[in-house]
């Protein structure tokens, strides 16, 4: 009988042993299949393929953008403080250029008087010529040259990360896209082969002194892509600008 009870009580040691190593693999095969998973999910997405789309959506929104006129409202804050808004009819010549044309519903926000007006005036003078500058900096990203960020794709020095859950939704940076330092930006929804946005980390005049803008686009009813709304902004002179497209119809307007 003791021998029996001593067989007995190894069975069970040997059992509950096995369940132990069996539970171990299972957990094994549980966080495999886990990660395999999670990779699936966040896979590395195909950098040639993102770069087509985006470079064939950049020229056809460009080609399609001249059948339309639009209006386009440009507001300028200087220290949060709305100091003008000035509006344009904007529509590409038959040479292929774009042309813009005063609507005249314009407004420049009312001067100070005494010497509190003249000092304004006088810090609004000094900021004339930065704020000239940082449009034509809008004017030189936007929209992004196809060619341009395809010569960078092709030097190696873009970059790719996907920005949501889903993994359809990815994020392409384009470093030194026209001077050194600078960084353009392009977010592209492949699930629907998209363009999203464009960001711009630049300067105007001082490396130091950041310049950031960010573009979302919409569609129009014949899927044309368009810039709708594009906010600059320079901490370093207490600067915001925004520029919203709307009013769009086919032919110039004229």
């Amino acid at each position: 009988m003791r021998k029996n009870k001593a067989s007995g009580h190894q069975e069970l040691i040997y059992l509950h042993s096995l369940k132990r190593t069996d539970m171990k693999k299972m957990l094994v095969v549980l966080v495999i299949a886990l990660f395999a998973s999670v990779s699936g999910i966040f896979a590395q997405p195909d950098m040639k393929e993102t770069m087509a789309v985006i470079k064939t959506s950049l020229v056809q929104s460009k080609a399609n953008m001249k059948q339309y006129s639009w209006i386009e409202t440009t507001s300028t804050w200087i220290k949060g403080e709305l100091k003008s808004t000035k509006q344009n009819q904007c529509y590409y010549s038959v040479d292929g250029k774009l042309t813009k044309v005063a609507t005249g519903n314009s407004d420049q926000a009312k001067k100070a008087g005494g010497i509190k007006g003249k000092i304004i005036e006088n810090k609004k003078e000094e900021l004339a010529d930065y704020i000239a500058k940082a449009m034509d900096k809008v004017n030189d990203y936007l929209p992004p040259d196809a060619d341009k960020i395809g010569q960078i794709y092709a030097a190696g020095k873009s970059a790719i990360q996907i920005i949501d859950p889903a993994g359809k939704k990815y994020k392409l940076s384009f470093p030194d896209y026209i001077q050194k330092g600078d960084m353009l930006s392009v977010s592209i929804d492949m699930g629907n082969q998209k363009l999203m946005a464009i960001s711009v980390s630049t300067y105007i005049d001082n490396p130091s002194e950041k310049v950031t803008f960010d573009m979302t686009y919409n569609n129009l009813p014949d899927g044309t892509q368009y810039s709708a709304n594009t906010t600059l902004v320079a901490d370093a002179k207490n600067l915001k600008i925004t520029i919203v497209n709307s009013g769009f119809k086919k032919g110039s307007g004229f």
